[in-house]
């Protein structure tokens, strides 16, 4: 990571290694779902994709994915060029930065 991309994440109010909450709020077809940040409450687009929602070696079909309004725990991954943040969703991702379970109790 550089000076560079150190600026782009603070300018958002994240870090790479910082546990999230999101809010899932559309499936955007087979590729993944679309969230909300829910803490902390940001005003930016994001989106997991469907191969960053499970540890399984099979992928989840978009039958499988978490139902619009599912809570879920990520991890912030990278910055688009438009804006968007990519965040993982594998409890084994989730875990090493601190929450138990990617999915809320």
């Amino acid at each position: 990571m550089t000076d560079g991309d150190d600026e782009l994440w603070a300018s958002i109010g994240l870090q790479l290694d910082q546990t999230v909450q999101c809010q899932v709020t559309g499936h955007r077809g087979r590729f993944g779902v679309e969230v909300s940040l829910i803490e902390p409450r940001l005003d930016v687009e994001a989106f997991i994709d469907f191969v960053l929602l499970t540890d399984e070696r099979r992928h989840l079909t978009p039958a499988e994915f978490p139902p619009v309004g599912s809570l879920l725990y990520a991890v912030p991954l990278a910055i688009h060029p438009n804006g968007e943040l990519r965040l993982c969703a594998r409890p084994s991702s989730v875990a090493r930065f601190g929450a138990q379970d990617s999915r809320p109790k």
